[in-house]
C-alpha cells in the first residue's frame, strides 16, 4: 500500500519494504531533527516553558547558546532508532497487508470509507505495536539529550503507554490517508505527489495525537523525583496553560513532520522502484 508496485509473496513485500524503511528512516532524521529539537524544547525545557517562549525566539536562543550544532543535538539515538523502527513499521505493515489480500473478510470495504479495507486498519495497528516497542528506548534517549539530560538505561521504557497511544493513533491514520491517496489519486506517480501525500498524511496524524506527543515528552523528559502518570500530566499542563499548552510547539513540529515524511517518502519510493526495475519482484 505504501507504493505502486505490483506486489509479490508477502514476505518478499516485508523483506523490501525492511530494507527500503532503512532509507526512509534515515532521511527523515536528517531533514526533520533541527525542528524536532525546537519543539522539544519548546514543550518540556523549564527555561524555555517559564518565559513561555515562542517559535521563533526558542530558535533564536538556542542558536545564540549552543550555535548550529545545537539544532542536531541528541540526533544520533534518534537517526539509528529512525533506521530500525520505521523500516520496522513499513516491513510489519506490507507484510500483512500484503499476506491479507486474498481474504475475503478483511478485503471487503468499509460502508461509508470510501473504499477502506479493513486490512489496512489492522496492518497499522500491527505496524504501530511493532514500531512502539522498539521506538520507546530511542525516544527516550533523543528527548533527555535535546533537554541537555542524561538518560539512564534503566528507564528506557519511561512513557511507553503514551507512547503507544500517540504512535497507533499517528500511524493508523497515515496508512489510511496513504491508501486513500493512492486508491483516489495519482499522487504517487510524480515526486511532488509523494512529498505531499506522505507529508500531509504525517503532518495530519500527528495534529490528530498532538496532545500525546507534548504529554510524552514531559514525561520522558522529568526526573525521577518528578514522576506523573499520564493523565496527571495532562492536567498539569492544561493547569499551567490551558487546553493550548497540550498543542504547544506545533508550530516547528509540524514542519518537521511534513518535510521529513514528504522527503523521506520520494527515497523510498525510488528505492522500491529500483527494486522493480531489477527484478526483484518478477
Amino acid at each position: 500500500m505504501t507504493h505502486s508496485h505490483k506486489r509479490t509473496e508477502w514476505y518478499k513485500e516485508g523483506f523490501f519494504s525492511l530494507i527500503t524503511g532503512v532509507l526512509y528512516g534515515a532521511t527523515n532524521t536528517i531533514v526533520g531533527h533541527p525542528f524536532d529539537t525546537i519543539k522539544t524544547k519548546m514543550q518540556v525545557q523549564q527555561e524555555y516553558l517559564t518565559r513561555n517562549t515562542g517559535y521563533i525566539d526558542t530558535v533564536k536562543q538556542l542558536y545564540k547558546s549552543q550555535g548550529p550544532i545545537g539544532f542536531y543535538r541528541g540526533c544520533v539515538p534518534p537517526f539509528f532508532g529512525s533506521i530500525i523502527y520505521r523500516s520496522l513499521q513499513f516491513s510489519v505493515y506490507e507484510l500483512f497487508y500484503t499476506k491479507w489480500e486474498k481474504s475475503h473478510t478483511l478485503t471487503q470495504p468499509l460502508p461509508m470509507t470510501g473504499g477502506l479495507q479493513p486490512r489496512v486498519i489492522l496492518s497499522g495497528m500491527l505496524s504501530s505495536a511493532a514500531r512502539s516497542i522498539v521506538e520507546c528506548p530511542f525516544e527516550y534517549a533523543k528527548v533527555k539529550r535535546q533537554t541537555g539530560q542524561t538518560y539512564q538505561l534503566n528507564h528506557a521504557y519511561q512513557g511507553f503507554g503514551v507512547l503507544y497511544l500517540r504512535t497507533t493513533g499517528l500511524m493508523t491514520t497515515y496508512f489510511i490517508l496513504i491508501d486513500n491517496f493512492r486508491r483516489h489519486t495519482n499522487a504517487f506517480n510524480s515526486k511532488v505527489g509523494q512529498f505531499l501525500a506522505s507529508g500531509g498524511s504525517a503532518m495530519f496524524g500527528f495534529w490528530v495525537v498532538w496532545p500525546f506527543e507534548n504529554i510524552k515528552n514531559q514525561i520522558q523528559a522529568q526526573n525521577d523525583d518528578s514522576k506523573m502518570n499520564m493523565m496527571a500530566r495532562g492536567r498539569d499542563i492544561i493547569k499551567r496553560n490551558g487546553i493550548k499548552g497540550l498543542y504547544r510547539g506545533i508550530i516547528p513540529g509540524s514542519q518537521s513532520i511534513f518535510l521529513r515524511n514528504g522527503a523521506a517518502m520520494i527515497v523510498m519510493q525510488k528505492a522500491q522502484k529500483l527494486l522493480t526495475d531489477h527484478g526483484f519482484r518478477d
